[in-house]
């Protein structure tokens, strides 16, 4: 029997044109009223604009790193990050006032590598200043893990900081050396995890190599016992690097075995993918309008800022100032503009998209077959937990879908867009 579904206004129908699902039936379906603001529909063209009530503020320390991921995202932005030093971290702080207002209304303060604890000595010039300025605010922390010390566990637990260690389980050998197998590193990876809990996880993301999510869960529980373990989503392909880039197959079974994952609740173990999965429901109970989704990183919102030491803004943390990323300074505040990304209502496959509510556009910066192969990771990944919402909300497994859905088309023989 067929449902009728509207990515845009998110509403699931019958035959007959009525709601498929009756939510008086179901307290835990219980619709709520949904707070939302239009998007920006930033483009190269119509640049988006920030604002100096930073919500979200993403400090980039510099891109270096001790790893060599095959698949890193930051690799090909490495020679443009600016270098900086402790000098730049005291002077962004000695200015940070004349361009953020309502220091209270900051949410989240995230600090940022390449690998961040190399720049150890700037963290330590910054976090104490920082917490102070922004007491409301939630302060995080990403690490492969590699250089933890006691010294730097106790005073990052001090300044009361969350952390999580970037670590593909199963699949970490894409990234080179695991910590794991050397007893020192562990052993600090074991102290962290100890004194963090539970405001600690451990980070996969999901490749070619490795994407089973039970596999993925159980392998970090044999370790670690009741420990968080976190996705940082499907891999995306930036440098067109094997490791990167799914199969069509590959993609259409990873599918089909994850949303059965999410059915069954093994794959609600990890806190983030359950909460991916609430998300997805939500979105069909209360209909959400298309009409408010920002992308998928968020970047794109007026009050997150991704910054350098050296005051330099970028399109986000990810990407390096020398170069076509470098959006504007905060010593000209008014004058920053997001001219480097696409918003997905400017990309026609975004808009016919069946997941466009749970994938939101997918990378904002990216183009051409980089694009393409990281929009077809993406909505593999995202019609898992599309269909595994329609379960739960109406008992009927998904075997199929029609309609006007455009999907991006490999331009092989084309030059590839790289932003």
């Amino acid at each position: 029997m067929p449902l009728f579904y509207d990515q845009h206004t998110s509403r699931l129908l019958d035959k007959d044109g009525f709601r498929a699902v009756d939510f008086s039936k179901n307290p835990f379906l219980e619709r709520e009223p949904v707070q939302a603001r239009p998007f920006v529909a930033v483009d190269y063209d119509q640049p988006g604009r920030k604002v100096r009530q930073v919500k979200k503020l993403k400090i980039q320390l510099g891109l270096g790193c001790q790893k060599s991921c095959l698949y890193c995202l930051q690799a090909i932005q490495v020679h443009k990050a600016a270098l900086s030093s402790t000098r730049d971290a005291s002077e962004f702080l000695a200015n940070i006032d004349s361009w953020i207002e309502n220091p209270e209304g900051m949410e989240k303060v995230e600090l940022w590598g390449g690998e961040p604890l190399l720049y150890w000595k700037h963290i330590e010039i910054l976090a104490p200043e920082l917490i102070k300025k922004f007491p409301n605010a939630r302060f995080s922390l990403i690490t492969n893990g590699e250089l933890l010390t006691r010294e730097i566990v106790d005073k990052l637990k001090a300044w009361n900081f969350s952390m999580a260690i970037s670590h593909d389980g199963p699949g970490q050998h894409i990234r080179g050396d695991d910590p794991f197998e050397d007893p020192h590193k562990f052993a600090m990876i074991q102290y962290a995890q100890r004194t963090f809990h539970p405001r600690f996880s451990f980070n996969a993301v999901l490749t070619p190599a490795s994407h089973d999510v039970n596999a993925i869960i159980d392998w970090f529980q044999d370790y670690f016992p009741g420990c968080n373990v976190g996705f940082e989503g499907v891999v995306h392909s930036y440098a067109s690097d094997p490791s990167s880039i799914f199969s069509i197959e590959q993609l259409e079974k990873f599918s089909d075995t994850l949303s059965r994952q999410l059915v069954d609740g093994a794959a609600l173990r990890s806190h983030l993918l359950h909460d991916k999965l609430r998300r997805a429901v939500a979105a069909m109970v209360n209909e959400r309008s298309s009409e408010s989704l920002f992308q998928k990183c968020g970047m794109d919102m007026p009050e997150y800022l991704a910054v350098d030491l050296k005051g330099n803004v970028m399109t986000c943390q990810n990407v390096g100032a020398n170069g076509n990323h470098k959006i504007g300074h905060v010593s000209d505040f008014e004058n920053i503009a997001l001219n480097t990304s696409r918003h997905w209502s400017k990309r026609p496959e975004c808009q016919s998209c069946p997941v466009l509510q749970l994938c939101q556009g997918a990378c904002m910066y990216q183009g051409g077959d980089n694009w393409t192969h990281s929009c077809n990771a993406e909505f593999f990944y995202n019609l898992a937990f599309f269909r595994a919402a329609l379960f739960i909300l109406t008992g009927r497994w998904m075997v199929g879908f029609s309609g006007e859905i455009l999907r991006p088309v490999l331009k092989k023989d084309a030059n590839v867009e790289v932003r």
